[in-house]
């Protein structure tokens, strides 16, 4: 295949108007259907689904085998009717969810729009447009597909809409008509535009779309700015025509909606195992039992003739009660354990989404819950990596200071003074204002004699010779250099929109000082400048965009009352002084890189800002270039950012700006009690390394105590020598008690990320891939890394890309076993919150990309306390208690049919009756457990609201300890989340403990009541004790033993947990007996009647319940009295904090100090 036909498969070509030759590219129709099955293939494809899970294949051929009669010794309506149960359950949840999606299809694809058809737009419905089609869409109405908009009904060209379809953002953004023909393109009238538009192939990328139209022999760039999304809503514009580009399944709309990515938790991976070693031990005991039936069989069997006739040899006999003993033993995997887990991961996250603790009144925002089954995760975190901004702090931007040329404008209050708090002028939800204009207004308006300065040449006829012109041409920058858009209110006021806050603060605080960005229409930018608002008119000609890796943005404008073209640039100065000139002023270089230095270590946000003049046949030539990478479709991004760099070159300094975003409230204290939880947090963000020291130390993750090194370079062996040096260091500072932080930059990183078995790594990094010697010591680096990070407390990774962000998570994910979670605000965020165990979404300034992206979002940081250390710690706590317990009782129910082997001739012959067997599991024990795993706390924690509405009644009450007592608690909490987060409760020995457990008391539940029906007699009239009379003993021994144990370990009693055991369970079993065995016609027919006037059935309980309750019991009780856990020491004072005037004793205060001391 040629260059030219693998570039034309990577773009969609599409004609105006022109219907029969977009047929002919048989583009998809835009009927959308997002249903799985249809009235035929419904029953086949959900069955197939269903058994695509173990579990259900191994019960559906448990139901098969119990359904032959020469092998099954239980009814097969016992097996099967569990399993269809199920089935029917979830294929019936997945028919309706199904049929509301059909019905969902219906209403989109019969929603009415205009389509341009033979001189006027005529009706239709979404599922008749197609590709190529005009179609017009008004006010407040849904776009039926993606669209390139070509005119509306607004002057300017300008149409708003709303995509909380797609991204959640409820907020308008703007949309610009192609040029061209925004002019000749009405809503009445012959359209005549026949052109060819080419674009790329459809892609999620909703922020992202490339291509150009051929018109009137001139082709011109399109770009996200044009396009009209399928889904969006039109608002604030009477009507907009677009041409239909993407339709159907190639919308960005239903590309985006593709399937989460799999995650599973390390519980239900350690399930899963464990399910698979009880398989097998079903299975050896099946083998065992199957060997010993042939040789009891081939020795025994002539010597009872009561036995009649063998059927079989005595090997097939055995082969056979192989067979039949893994029907008796397949209850040691119950059916009813996965449905459990289902309903208690779902009722766990109602828990969340519904908890008060977590509902954000800033962001009108309740905790939302996208992943169920990792809702035990959350209580096992290990490595927490945190974005910076709009994460840990506020993303509402105010711009604090400036340096333009050598002079620096500003309070200077805040930067001697930390504490020190200007109240703004003016804010809103993005932004705050309360910089002093006053300085610089004069020094730039009204100066009459302007400070001199030593000339800045910038070419042959111009000069730089005063203060007043270098801040001219700085604030022409903040209001030039943007993709903010101009928004009109009621009252006729200006404000900004973007998707930077920064953009936004710089913009309006220029417009503030006297250059205000006010109107562009048909490419033309309208200032207005200084008190006599006069304005100054510019050509916008290119706009060079901000990305991860330029670090930069720029705008090529031309000045219509000179005529001369101006470059202006911003950026990170790290990227922005690689462009400077080398005749730029060193005087301003020094002062501007000083001043940087000064508001990075007071954790502003900086920015260098630069200017150039372009002469006209050097544009000419670069505009040539640029045409042709913004016209193109394949790569354009990369194109545009190659030539770009051949203009953003011989930059004159300006100054920089210093932003701040304040910290969200209460992330010190919620930083403070993960660390105190032994969880490592991280921050990693794109800011200077000064800046994100300081916020390090603001939010506490470095504290003065902390041992600080920093490694910035980026060249190999500096990176050697340093990391050893580090290491050296740190293991120095560990010994001496004291905790210690690394800083990393973004150039270190990426050599402790090279891969050299990665192709692209390779190619990309050819310093790191040259020699075998340059191989080996990246790798070095990269161990040394992973060893001195398992030394720190916190490590900050500044001036990071989100490739990178993504890149380290997996680096300690995959080498290190630490169980990640990954916070963040932005799309910038979404691939390392992808790529952690769990992620998380924040809702923000920044749009909701990473909200849709994870697991679990939430309106603020401090929210993270809740769920993580209650949440996240009860949510572990329940499922691996009740994991457990499960196959614990299942154990004690199914190991008599074991024992009862050696007593029947290993014939296959049941202990228990085939309802019983089925009820047990579904009935008699599985409300009170999911009771239990429902609401099972081990420390009683008082609510953040309770604590403070406490706080704030102290001046009025007797005993000011109230809210001490409270605050103490929820300080010690972090200390009790090792409890998953070390994995102490689901673990082999526990687990082992539990299975030995079920092991014992399925001895005891049999052979207590075996033998003393072996030694006794039933009734006074001398009736003997047949199997069913020991087999209802036995049973209920089981019954109540099981909810013994349920009770031992209960330790937060409420009155469903009194109901449950007692009504659901016991009241509920012995009624099932007295009813079944009365209106039956089985063997044990009326035998319960018998067995409740004997001595032996009491005497049968009382033995086995007093040897459990002694044994378990004494072990429980004598543990939790003299080695108490840290929370059943917690417990003990939480439930005195319930009384108010209680006062800590002061001879227990060495306890609190046990827990807190760890």
């Amino acid at each position: 295949m040629s260059k030219s036909e693998i570039e034309e498969e990577r773009k969609r070509i599409l004609y105006i108007n022109g219907a029969e030759i977009n047929d002919t590219y048989k583009y998809p129709t835009n009927y959308v259907s997002t249903t799985k099955y249809n009235v035929f293939t419904f029953l086949p494809i959900s069955l197939f689904d269903q058994f695509k899970r173990i579990a259900n294949i191994y019960f559906l051929v448990t139901a098969i085998l119990q359904s032959i009669p020469q092998i099954s010794p239980l009814n097969a309506f016992s097996a099967i009717a569990p399993l269809v149960f199920v089935l029917a359950v979830s294929m019936i949840r997945e028919g309706v969810e199904d049929y509301l999606r059909y019905k969902s299809d219906q209403e989109t694809n019969s929603t009415k729009t205009l389509v341009y058809n033979k001189g006027s737009f005529e009706d239709a419905t979404f599922k008749d447009v197609q590709v190529g089609d005009l179609v017009k869409v008004l006010k407040d109405e849904s776009f039926p597909c993606d669209l390139v908009m070509l005119s509306n009904s607004s002057e300017n060209g300008i149409a708003y809409i709303e995509t909380s379809t797609l991204d959640g953002e409820k907020a308008l953004k703007q949309r610009q008509a192609f040029g061209p023909t925004s002019e000749i393109v009405k809503d009445t009238g012959i359209i005549r535009v026949f052109s060819m538009l080419e674009c790329d192939t459809p892609n999620p990328r909703i922020y992202q779309f490339s291509g150009a139209i051929e018109y009137e022999n001139k082709r011109y760039p399109l770009d996200k700015s044009q396009v009209l999304l399928g889904g969006a809503f039109l608002r604030n514009t009477s009507w907009a025509i677009g041409v239909a580009v993407y339709t159907g399944n190639d919308t960005k709309l239903r590309q985006n909606l593709m399937g989460r990515r799999f995650k599973q938790s390390q519980v239900e991976r350690k399930v899963n195992r464990y399910i698979i070693y009880i398989i097998g031990i079903q299975s050896l005991m099946c083998l065992a039992t199957a060997i010993l039936e042939g040789l009891w069989t081939s020795k025994h069997w002539e010597k009872h003739e009561y036995l009649h006739g063998l059927d079989y040899s005595a090997n097939m006999q055995g082969f056979l009660g192989y067979f039949t003993y893994f029907l008796l033993l397949n209850t040691m995997l119950p059916i009813s354990l996965i449905v459990s887990l289902e309903i208690l991961k779902v009722v766990q996250g109602y828990f969340m989404s519904k908890d008060s603790e977590m509902y954000s009144k800033l962001r009108d925002r309740p905790c939302k819950v996208s992943s169920f089954s990792l809702n035990e995760e959350l209580g096992m975190v290990q490595h927490i990596f945190s974005d910076k901004t709009g994460t840990l702090t506020c993303n509402r931007m105010e711009f604090k200071f400036c340096t333009i040329g050598t002079k620096m404008y500003g309070d200077n209050r805040s930067l001697m003074n930390l504490e020190y708090v200007q109240k703004p002028s003016f804010s809103n939800k993005e932004i705050a204002f309360s910089f002093d204009t006053k300085v610089i207004e004069h020094d730039t308006f009204f100066s009459k004699v302007p400070i001199a300065i030593k000339p800045i040449k910038i070419t042959q006829n111009f000069e730089l010779q005063n203060q007043q012109q270098i801040n001219e041409f700085f604030l022409r920058c903040l209001s030039l250099c943007h993709e903010c858009l101009i928004e009109n209110n009621d009252s006729g006021a200006i404000s900004y929109v973007g998707q930077s806050p920064d953009e936004i603060a710089l913009v309006d605080s220029a417009s503030r000082i006297g250059f205000k960005y006010t109107k562009i229409k048909d490419g033309i930018v309208d200032l207005q400048v200084g008190t006599d608002f006069s304005i100054e008119k510019y050509e916008k000609i290119c706009t060079l965009e901000f990305d991860s890796d330029r670090k930069r943005n720029s705008i090529i404008v031309r000045d219509l009352s000179t005529n001369k073209i101006f470059l202006f640039i911003k950026g990170a100065d790290d990227m922005i002084k690689t462009k400077l000139s080398g005749s730029s002023s060193k005087e301003i270089f020094e002062a501007v890189s000083a001043n940087l230095q000064t508001f990075a270590e007071r954790g502003l946000r900086t920015l260098m800002l630069g200017f150039r003049i372009i002469e006209e046949n050097e544009f000419s030539a670069w505009k040539a270039k640029y045409d042709v990478a913004s016209t193109s479709i394949e790569g354009r991004n990369q194109k545009i950012s190659q030539v770009a760099d051949e203009i953003e070159k011989n930059i004159f300094l300006l100054g920089c700006t210093a932003v701040e975003d304040s910290l969200q409230e209460d992330v010190p204290k919620t930083i403070n009690d993960l660390l105190g939880a032994g969880i490592s947090v991280w921050m990693l963000t794109g800011d200077k390394l000064e800046t994100a020291e300081n916020i390090g130390k603001t939010c506490s993750l470095i504290d003065a105590n902390t041992t600080i090194e920093r490694c910035s370079s980026g060249v190999l062996d500096i990176c050697y020598g340093k990391m050893v040096e580090i290491k050296k260091k740190f293991k120095e500072s560990i010994k001496s008690g004291k905790p210690a932080a690394l800083i990393i930059q973004g150039d270190s990183l990426e050599i402790i990320l090279f891969d050299c078995k990665n192709p692209e790594k390779v190619s990309k990094y050819p310093e790191l891939s040259g020699t075998a010697d340059s191989i080996q010591k990246a790798t070095k680096i990269q161990k040394m890394f992973l060893r001195i990070s398992s030394m720190c407390k916190t490590v900050i990774c500044c001036r990071v890309t989100p490739g990178q962000k993504q890149e380290v998570v997996k680096l300690m994910k995959d080498h290190c076993g630490y169980i990640t979670l990954a916070i963040g605000d932005g799309a910038n965020d979404v691939a390392m919150i992808l790529e952690a165990h769990v992620g998380i979404g924040l809702y923000g300034e920044e749009g909701m990309q990473s909200v849709q992206a994870s697991d679990y979002a939430i309106g603020e940081f401090k929210f993270l306390w809740e769920l993580l250390l209650i949440h996240g710690r009860f949510n572990y706590l329940r499922q691996s208690e009740m994991i457990m317990y499960f196959f614990y009782k299942n154990l004690v129910f199914t190991i008599p049919q074991f024992f009862f082997a050696f007593y029947c001739a290993y014939s296959g012959q049941t202990v228990y009756d085939d309802w019983y067997i089925t009820f047990y599991n579904m009935v008699f024990t599985a409300l009170p457990l999911i009771v239990k795993a429902l609401l099972e706390i081990d420390i009683i924690i008082p609510r953040r609201n309770e604590v403070q509405s406490i706080a704030s009644m102290n001046s009025t009450e007797d005993n000011p300890l109230r809210s001490t007592h409270h605050n103490k608690i929820r300080d010690l909490v972090p200390k009790c989340y090792n409890t998953g987060r070390l994995n102490e409760i689901f673990t082999p020995y526990n687990f082992s403990i539990w299975i030995g457990n079920g092991l014992f008391h399925s001895f005891i539940v049999y052979f207590i009541p075996f033998y003393a029906a072996e030694y006794g007699m039933l009734t006074e009239d001398g009736l003997n004790h047949d199997l069913w009379s020991f087999s209802i003993t036995s049973f209920s021994c089981v019954i109540l033993i099981v909810n013994l144990k349920l009770s031992l370990h209960t330790r937060h009693w409420t009155v469903y947990s009194v109901f449950s055991i007692c009504i659901l369970s016991l009241l509920l079993y012995f009624g099932f007996i007295l009813v079944y065995d009365s209106l039956t016609e089985l063997p044990d027919y009326l035998s319960i009647f018998q067995i409740i006037e004997s001595p032996y059935f009491y005497l049968s309980i009382f033995t086995t319940l007093s040897l459990v309750a002694s044994i378990d019991g004494g072990i429980h009780f004598f543990r939790r009295i003299f080695h108490p856990s840290k929370p059943e020491i917690l417990m003990n004072y939480a439930l005195k904090a319930k009384n108010l005037s209680s006062v800590i004793p002061a001879e227990n205060l060495s306890s609190y100090r046990q827990v807190s001391q760890g």
